[in-house]
């Protein structure tokens, strides 16, 4: 059953205090944005290269939470496993849909693509084998390690994983038009980058529809946030060793907490646009963590009933 002293695996407590530097991060963003990405602005080939892929880990998030509902499904029944391969196999396509949405365009190029190139199609094709793969070999991986005891715990997990994932990244690309703010590798070029900067609560929205104009709230560290499911995880692979959900909490704070460094060091986000980014995608998260286990722990003493009362009659 769920335990109600729990959010995404971690102490209430936990949560509490994320969201708290969060908001703190967010209030000092409110009065030295711009002068904090002076600061910390110095673009290298380290910080590209993590800004172009190191999401590749957050994505594959995605067939580990497919292989969760997977093995929860054929193990609650077998008469649905239709269900449970088509829910794997969108997984897999959602894991390079999304990144070959952000990310694909680098992986293209490192492949040679140029537009209008006779190999075009060829640089396409292995670009996509590459992502499939990938999510094919992270599902195979998690299929081994995590276990089955629990059906309806791992059907509530990947639930969590996939819709907080999906969720999370609609809402950054509508507060994204919303917000319409001018990035700081934008302001830079112009000649007076103070007087065009912008606080994120002056909105404009659909004011532009450019790259450049979608700094508010960043969309890298909503996807980066889906690590915070990882002690989540903790409770249901095999075997379960205690104290895990701590180290995978730690690996995701660390995650977190670089990739946020990275995108006001390589020019790409205000302080603010980080912070909101994983704190808005953390509370969808824990939205749905609360909604899905509650869910599981009703059914759960339901089916103690049940047996209760068959074994009476």
């Amino acid at each position: 059953m769920e335990n109600k002293k729990e959010i995404l695996g971690m102490p209430v407590i936990v949560f509490l205090i994320v969201s708290a530097v969060l908001v703190i991060g967010i209030v000092i963003g409110s009065f030295m944005d711009f002068q904090i990405s002076q600061k910390l602005s110095n673009l290298t080939d380290p910080g590209d290269f993590f800004q172009k892929y190191g999401n590749i880990l957050s994505h594959c998030m995605y067939p580990v939470g497919g292989i969760c509902i997977f093995k929860g499904i054929r193990k609650k029944n077998k008469g649905y496993s239709t269900l449970a391969w088509g829910i794997l196999v969108f997984t897999i396509f959602w894991t390079f849909y999304s990144f070959l949405d952000v990310g694909g365009k680098y992986l293209r190029t490192a492949y040679g693509y140029k537009a209008g190139d006779e190999n075009t199609l060829f640089t396409l094709l292995l670009t996509f084998l590459s992502w499939v793969a990938l999510a094919s070999i992270v599902a195979f991986i998690a299929n081994k390690l995590i276990g089955d005891a629990r059906p309806e715990a791992l059907i509530a997990a990947g639930s969590v994983i996939i819709l907080g994932g999906m969720f999370g990244e609609y809402v950054n690309e509508w507060l994204k038009a919303v917000g319409c703010r001018p990035r700081y590798r934008y302001l830079i070029t112009l000649d007076d980058p103070a007087k065009e900067f912008r606080n994120w609560w002056e909105m404009m929205p659909y004011l532009n529809d450019e790259n450049s104009f979608r700094s508010w709230p960043s969309g890298h560290m909503t996807k980066a946030t889906i690590m915070f499911t990882l002690p989540m995880l903790a409770g249901i692979v095999k075997p379960e060793k205690k104290g895990l959900k701590y180290f995978m909490f730690a690996i995701a704070v660390v995650w977190v907490c670089l990739f946020g460094y990275n995108r006001i060091h390589m020019n790409a986000h205000f302080l603010t646009d980080v912070c909101f980014g994983v704190l808005i995608t953390y509370c969808i998260y824990a939205l749905i963590y609360k909604c899905a286990f509650s869910a599981v722990s009703i059914m759960e003493i339901n089916n103690k009933a049940k047996n209760k009362n068959g074994r009476r009659k």
